[in-house]
């Protein structure tokens, strides 16, 4: 079993597939890594040399911000906005829908738990 970053990445998965179980690589991301390092489209992760998975998190260290790093940096994101009193910060503080979603008939939920 493949471990990055306090991960654990599924043996049985494709490792373009695998990747993106980690917070901050999407598929393309995944994509852009495999092609990167050489890596062909059909390999699952208990495929991997040695070598392939330092390379994977080597890449990864050197190009993306991931997992807790990514997450610490959009908390302190949204605690910006809030700060400076944007409308975004407002509909973050009061747990309503921040990118124009329509509350009348949708969005009861996010109403009812404030």
């Amino acid at each position: 079993m493949l471990i990055i970053f306090g991960k654990k990445l599924d043996d049985t998965k494709k490792i373009r597939n695998a990747l993106t179980t980690i917070f901050g690589i999407g598929f393309s991301n995944a994509n852009r890594i495999c092609n990167f390092l050489n890596i062909p489209q059909n390999v699952k992760t208990f495929e991997l040399t040695e070598t392939q998975k330092t390379q994977i998190s080597t890449y990864i260290k050197q190009h993306f911000i991931v997992e807790a790093n990514l997450q610490k940096k959009v908390h302190e994101n949204v605690q910006t906005m809030i700060e400076i009193n944007c409308v975004k910060g407002f509909r973050h503080r009061t747990k309503l829908p921040v990118r124009g979603q329509r509350t009348h008939s949708n969005g009861k939920t996010c109403k009812k738990l404030s």
